[in-house]
């Protein structure tokens, strides 16, 4: 009698067990709540998430250390068409305004008291 009741007290507890792991593994995970300060995913740039691989990408010349290396640490942007330079403008030291103080001679108000 007593083994009798061992076993279905055995059999209930791991009836019980299966129905809760069965239970547990139907629920959904809940997602880890997102930090307000970081953009929405689809909202992210590409790059930033994974970045480009390809002519610019350092792997097929090296590291960045043997790149700067190479330039004596100098990075110098890519070369530009003639047609994108913009000329130097042409100095002219009488189209600068001189403005004078309040108060001083030539001022829009010379009665002024300078503070």
């Amino acid at each position: 009698m007593l083994r009798g009741y061992w076993l279905r007290t055995a059999v209930a507890g791991l009836t019980i067990a299966g129905l809760a792991s069965s239970v547990l593994a139907q629920m959904p995970v809940q997602p880890q709540p997102r930090d307000p300060n970081m953009p929405a995913p689809q909202n992210t740039v590409p790059e930033k998430i994974e970045p480009r691989t390809g002519s610019d990408s350092t792997s097929s010349t090296g590291t960045l250390s043997d790149k700067l290396q190479r330039s004596d640490g100098v990075i110098t942007p890519p070369d530009t068409s003639p047609s994108m330079t913009v000329p130097a403008p042409v100095p002219n030291p009488g189209t600068t305004p001189v403005i004078p103080p309040a108060g001083s001679p030539g001022s829009a108000n010379p009665n002024a008291a300078p503070k």
